[in-house]
């Protein structure tokens, strides 16, 4: 909406309400191979390293809302959709609302696996930088520096088991 000026809605109310119901209802990749031994030990290392203080596996919805099927359900984002410090190096200097420069949404993980399939490319973070799940790990600092140095300090086979698991959810 081009309210900022006083001007028109850019968009229809009807479509701006077609809008709201098709993304609201839109639904998350189930995971995939989730019996796999690698994925299960990936799922393990993902909690034992402590990733799952930020990204965690899940969440309730509220109990308010326009769809009542979309309210007080299990839902399974990895994230806890909350600002965090990821340090100086992914900050941007750039303060939006409540978030400093150096602040980001913990964003979720479901469908992180199938990035590459639906958007013919593997950009990760706020501005693309990561070019893989690894990088993007690897970019952690602020309060998750320990759980990137947890990551650097797992074998090759667990790393890699690790980024199975991500993904498959």
């Amino acid at each position: 909406l081009n309210s900022h000026s006083g001007g028109k809605p850019e968009i229809e109310q009807d479509d701006l309400e077609k809008l709201i119901l098709y993304t609201a209802n839109l639904a998350v990749p189930a995971q995939r191979d989730f019996s796999d031994t690698d994925v299960k030990r990936g799922k393990e290392l993902f909690r034992v390293i402590g990733c799952v203080g930020c990204h965690k596996p899940k969440l309730e919805t509220g109990n308010k809302g326009n769809f009542n099927h979309l309210m007080n359900q299990t839902i399974r984002p990895y994230s806890d959709l909350l600002l965090h410090d990821m340090g100086t190096g992914l900050a941007d200097k750039m303060p939006i609302h409540d978030a400093t420069g150096q602040e980001w949404r913990t964003p979720p993980l479901w469908g992180i696996g199938l990035i590459k399939t639906v958007n013919n490319h593997s950009y990760l973070l706020h501005d693309g930088r990561a070019r893989s799940i690894e990088e993007a790990i690897l970019w952690h600092g602020g309060e998750a520096k320990s759980r990137k140095k947890s990551f650097k300090g797992l074998s090759k086979k667990d790393r890699d088991a690790l980024v199975k698991f991500l993904k498959s959810i």
